[in-house]
């Protein structure tokens, strides 16, 4: 066993803690970007982390190396001094495998490129797919009229919404009833759709926005009305279970060096869409994964994140991975009053000429 195989087996709790970070229920604050609630889930039972708001990953080494910004060779040393009993360097080097080289893509914001996406499973699809029937199918209310209200009140068509096939949790308990009849807890756990205490994660997230891949929804995501209730983001995503793109599929319509739009929220590839362009969302501004990159080959891409300080160095990060990957990209920015595509337009409320965006 090498020193990289003990040191994986160092609990991530013990180490959480002697980094002085408090974790609350295997959940922290993550330390890799902003935030006010929690979103950096630890698993004791493979001493490793995963941030849903950031998407950073790693082990209980990774975790060390990162807060105490430490040389992988560094990290590994004074590891093996703290935990391992009576560590000597000179009993692994025959069996010490040589270390990765140092990823130059890594910064601030874009720290890691995740592995291969994996396909979602089919019974996870399944799920999602009667989560919307059922909503579909729920006499319309009050919620659902303020939830259209609402979504027309940020400039998007009657068009548009059918396109993107949005809806709404008109009656939580109901659908949260159905699904439990007919899926096991287990099943629905592990969707993504339902949390840990076996409730529908989607309370305070009536407006869904599906994400469909192949025809198939592969992901959902929820969104408030209006501004968030307090301890809530404007956003719920599925729990447990990294971003993938929306509106994937229109890339495998794209011509040969046609422009298409990245752009961090789904509101925004959707208006940009409703104004002719071609877009997707990352979800976030700092997640790019890898397995990505081949879908983008044909296109001339275009980064229009959003106007703040992440929105700017992510781009910065996201011209580097494409051109790592010879990749055509440039970006667009905003007027400075604005923070996104959407914001603007439905300030303007424009033509694409009068707006001149393009």
């Amino acid at each position: 066993m090498t020193v990289l195989d003990e040191l994986s087996q160092v609990s991530i709790l013990e180490v959480a803690q002697d980094l002085g970070l408090e974790v609350n229920r295997n959940r922290m604050v993550c330390p890799f970007h902003e935030e006010n609630t929690p979103s950096l889930v630890l698993y004791p039972h493979t001493n490793s982390f995963y941030c849903f708001g950031c998407a950073k990953t790693g082990n209980s080494i990774t975790l060390f190396s990162e807060i105490r910004q430490l040389s992988i060779k560094d990290t590994i040393q004074t590891m093996a001094q703290t935990y391992l009993s009576g560590y000597s360097p000179q009993q692994y080097q025959k069996s010490a495998k040589p270390l990765p080289a140092k990823n130059t893509l890594q910064t601030v914001d874009v720290k890691k490129l995740q592995e291969k996406e994996k396909p979602v499973e089919e019974i996870h699809s399944q799920i999602y797919e009667a989560f919307r029937d059922c909503c579909l199918q729920q006499p319309s209310n009050e919620l659902s009229k303020s939830g259209l209200e609402y979504i027309k009140s940020r400039g998007f068509t009657d068009k548009t919404i059918q396109d993107f096939r949005l809806f709404m949790v008109k009656d939580y308990a109901n659908v949260s009833w159905y699904l439990k009849q007919r899926f096991s807890t287990l099943d629905l756990q592990e969707s993504g759709l339902f949390n840990d205490k076996n409730n529908l994660i989607f309370y305070a997230h009536p407006l869904i926005i599906p994400y469909y891949r192949n025809g198939r929804i592969v992901y959902l995501q929820g969104r408030v009305l209006g501004a968030p209730p307090e301890g809530h983001g404007r956003y719920q995503f599925l729990y447990k279970h990294p971003l993938t793109l929306f509106n994937a599929d229109t890339l495998d319509k794209i011509k040969l060096d046609q422009d298409v739009y990245i752009t961090e929220g789904a509101f925004d590839c959707m208006r940009l869409v409703q104004a002719g362009k071609t877009a997707v969302s990352l979800g976030t501004a700092n997640v790019f994964k890898k397995d990505w990159a081949k879908l983008f080959k044909r296109a001339n891409v275009i980064f229009y994140l959003d106007n703040d300080k992440a929105g700017h160095k992510a781009a910065d990060e996201l011209e580097k991975i494409f051109s790592h990957f010879g990749l055509t990209c440039s970006r667009k920015q905003l007027p400075e009053e604005y923070k996104d595509v959407n914001d603007y337009y439905t300030d303007k409320l424009g033509s694409n000429e009068q707006l001149n965006l393009f």
